[in-house]
């Protein structure tokens, strides 16, 4: 049995005791953020630019491309999505991969140098006509994306690399499941390595292993009877990642929520010390912003404004910048359903004193 630790019971019995005018004042407070500096690198008419990755030297930027006319507006995997590379510095986006037959989403590139590992790009492949989802890795040159072979009943959704390169995380729900789970893969042969997380305590969303291999954040929910998974329900978890051999019914994962709140898609600074993530808390019309909270638990600090609605914030290497997908509605012919490009913002300098290298 996976035990849920609850740190934070004391804390949240207090805030729920506060009154819901004070909680209203500090909302408000939250909406009225002065402007955060920020720029596009991509912002193309009739383009939806999502999952944006850093490489490992911090030069470039890799993210999926979509045509809204093809029915990805807000990000959704129907569309028809192909994977393209900016600099970091602004320049035009080009393409780096296109596979007849399948989207190519949530991308995740392995921070390292070492030579043997040959694909360090690994990415979720979703079926565009005869093609076949799954697990899909490349090389950084984009040539000859192979697809991994797993088992059925494993998912294939938002990649997350150990930092050996040996395996990684994959989140979903599979037809024969009562919620969507964390399963640990063994790169390249698809080998279920180890379970990590049981839908009897949590329904999980994308996740993200810590740079020293050591914990695992993930979107998550605790199950309702009669309801389903939504994740705008979604809290940032984390607990310790479950090594293969282990028996993830006696070993004490850790498992705990970063805090209450409504929040997903985190991402590890360089260190481990913080995280980002993307939540509607701090915004009145239901937008999102990306927020960064130190990994131990703390205020949240957010770091864009409402009016981006932006999501899938992932930290530079230097631990200095994230990028994250933006929307913009301008022109209105192309873009009144929301387009979106990939922005860089810088850390704010009180978080950059704490250290996130």
């Amino acid at each position: 049995m996976i035990i849920i630790h609850n740190r934070r019971s004391e804390r949240r019995v207090h805030l729920c005791a506060v009154p819901i005018l004070i909680f209203a004042a500090l909302v408000l407070a939250a909406q009225s953020v002065s402007a955060h500096p920020f720029h596009f690198l991509t912002r193309k008419a009739g383009e939806v630019d999502y999952w944006p990755r850093w490489s490992p030297d911090g030069r470039t930027i890799l993210f999926s491309r979509c045509d809204i006319s093809t029915g990805c507006a807000g990000g959704a995997v129907t569309g028809r999505w192909r994977l393209f590379t900016v600099s970091a510095r602004g320049r035009r986006a080009a393409e780096f991969l296109e596979i007849p037959g399948v989207s190519a989403t949530r991308s995740n590139w392995l921070w390292t140098t070492d030579p043997s590992l040959i694909t360090p790009i690994v990415f979720t492949g979703v079926a565009d006509g005869n093609g076949l989802s799954g697990i899909y890795l490349v090389g950084t040159d984009g040539l000859a994306p192979t697809r991994v072979s797993t088992a059925t009943g494993i998912p294939d959704n938002y990649p997350s690399w150990v930092p050996d390169g040996s395996a990684v995380t994959v989140e979903g729900q599979p037809s024969s499941s009562t919620g969507p789970f964390i399963d640990l893969v063994g790169v390249p042969d698809g080998t279920l390595l180890q379970t990590e997380t049981s839908t009897d305590q949590i329904w999980t969303g994308q996740s993200a292993i810590s740079r020293d291999g050591c914990e695992l954040a993930f979107a998550g929910q605790v199950p309702v009877a009669g309801s389903q998974y939504d994740d705008d329900h979604n809290q940032i978890w984390i607990q310790h990642l479950i090594s293969p051999g282990t028996n993830p019914c006696t070993f004490d994962s850790g498992l705990h929520q970063l805090d209450p709140l409504q929040a997903r898609t985190p991402d590890w600074s360089p260190n481990n010390r913080f995280l980002t993530f993307e939540s509607n808390r701090g915004c009145l019309n239901g937008n999102y912003a990306i927020f960064i909270e130190v990994a131990s638990g703390g205020e949240a600090v957010q770091v864009t404004d409402c009016r981006l609605n932006a999501n899938h914030a992932v930290w530079s290497p230097d631990g200095r910048r994230f990028a994250f997908s933006a929307e913009f509605f301008s022109p209105s012919k192309d873009c009144a359903a929301g387009c979106r490009g990939i922005a860089i913002a810088p850390v704010p300098r009180r978080i950059l004193k704490l250290g996130t290298h």
